[in-house]
Parts: C-alpha cells; structure tokens; sequence
C-alpha cells in the first residue's frame, strides 16, 4: 500500500478516539525497521524545527539552557531521546510481563511525535490569535497525549490495562531524571549549558 493511498486524517482521529485500535493498525503494517527508524529521525527534525521557530516568534520569559537553545542540539537531544524511550519501554515492559518488539514501540511512538509536532503547529498558529488560547490548546495536547500514549504503550507491549503502561512510563521518568540529575552533578554540564554568556 503507498502512503499516498492511506487516510492519514482517520489514522489521527482513530488516534485520540481509540488509540488502541490506531496502534494496532499501526504495528500491523510491519513497517521495515529502516522505514521506522527513518520516520523517527524525520519526525524528531520537524518538532526541533516548530520547537525552535516558536521560540524565536514567541520568546519564553525563562531564560533557557544554551544547549536546548541550538537547533541541532535539540534535534539530537529528541531523536536520542526518542530512541532511548523505544529500548527502555521494551525493557522495562519485559521485566513487568509485556511482549512485543523494539519495532512496534517504535512505530507508535514515531506516529505519537508526528501528532504532537501537528499540535505543535496549531499552536504556533493559534499563538498568533490569542496565547491564552494557545496555552489552553497546549495544556489539553499535554494531557490527550499521555493517554494517547499510555494506551499505544499498552497496545505494543500487550498490556491488559493502559494504566500499567501508564505506571511503566511513571517509573521510567523518575528514573531518568534520577539519571539526569546525577549525570549533570559529576559532570557539570548543567552550568555549563546554562551560563552561555559567560
């Protein structure tokens, strides 16, 4: 099937009305590992894109780590960690009773970036209308996909229940911020990262 013939507007709507049955559909294609990986690199490069573009129209009154302020730096921080997300779920999940394959997170989560980078663009569009609409719009993005995700989640690694998909990405969080915090301790990129002017 060419994607040209697939319809990417139900796919989305399946998205947030039965993300379950939209993730099924996805893992069902088994899309070759190269086509998912491609896909994760691409749709990584367009929330870098929105991402930096909304900072230049619309400039956060908090002063920003340096490192996040560079375009390639956040595109690499994204896609690695996209990717790091795919193999820790796949662990994680395994230790707690899931199945599935790298490919099938992959692919849900490569389609759940591709939904927030056009809820990304809706933003940077509505910003332009009214912010406060724009933040409302954002904030219910935020929560819409972490159910969303909760349940692709679910779906990949066979979990009965979304909210023990839910309680694996809860875990995994803290951890990597556990991780993170220690990371930027030892090694003091944190001040680095933060005072570029100096």
């Amino acid at each position: 099937m060419s994607t040209r013939d697939l319809d990417w507007g139900g796919l989305a709507a399946l998205s947030l009305r039965t993300p379950r049955a939209a993730a099924a559909v996805l893992i069902n294609w088994q899309l070759p590992r190269s086509v998912i990986w491609t896909a994760l690199v691409l749709v990584s490069c367009c929330n870098a894109i929105l991402a930096g573009l909304s900072e230049v129209l619309f400039p956060s009154p908090i002063e920003m780590p340096a490192i996040v302020m560079n375009p390639l730096m956040l595109f690499i921080l994204l896609a690695g960690g996209l990717i790091v997300s795919c193999h820790a779920l796949l662990w994680g999940g395994k230790i707690i009773g899931g199945q599935g394959k790298l490919e099938d997170i992959a692919v849900v989560l490569t389609w759940l970036q591709a939904l927030r980078a056009v809820a990304q663009a809706i933003v940077l569009v509505l910003a332009f209308v009214s912010p406060a609409l724009a933040g409302m719009f954002a904030m219910a993005v935020m929560f819409i996909g972490l159910w969303v995700m909760a349940n692709f989640v679910a779906q990949a690694l066979l979990f009965n229940s979304a909210w023990k998909a839910f309680g694996l990405m809860v875990g995994l969080m803290m951890a990597f911020m556990f991780a993170i915090v220690i990371v930027l301790m030892v090694t003091g990129l944190g001040m680095w990262g933060m005072d570029a002017n100096v």
